[in-house]
């Protein structure tokens, strides 16, 4: 079972590729997922060698996570920036797994 925050490295990769923010990168990879196999919807560059057709199980749960990882992009954007260019990618991806987890679970206070 893969989450989104896995492919927070990949996501920042379409998004520099594609001139995105990162989250219409998130919208850019999901769009990837479901339009994996067919050759006249569009795929966005940039994710490397990411099996999507692999993650079509998963792509309502990965949906579903969507808004918990921009609201960790929101929020963590600098650290994220700055651990991708100190090469730091699993450390990305962990920072990415413990917001998305602490917002999905009700625990960040989007009132501070």
């Amino acid at each position: 079972m893969k989450h989104l925050y896995e492919y927070i490295n990949e996501i920042m990769d379409i998004a520099e590729v594609n001139h995105a923010e990162p989250q219409n990168a998130k919208d850019m990879f999901l769009a990837n997922a479901r339009n994996a196999g067919d050759p006249t919807l569009p795929h966005y560059r940039g994710a490397g060698n990411v099996d999507y057709a692999a993650l079509a199980e998963d792509l309502p749960r990965l949906t579903n996570e969507g808004a918990a990882l921009t609201q960790a992009l929101f929020d963590h954007y600098k650290a994220l920036v700055e651990l991708r260019r100190a090469g730091r990618y699993a450390e990305a991806v962990e920072l990415m797994r413990g917001a998305v987890e602490a917002e999905s679970s009700g625990l960040c206070d989007d009132d501070e």
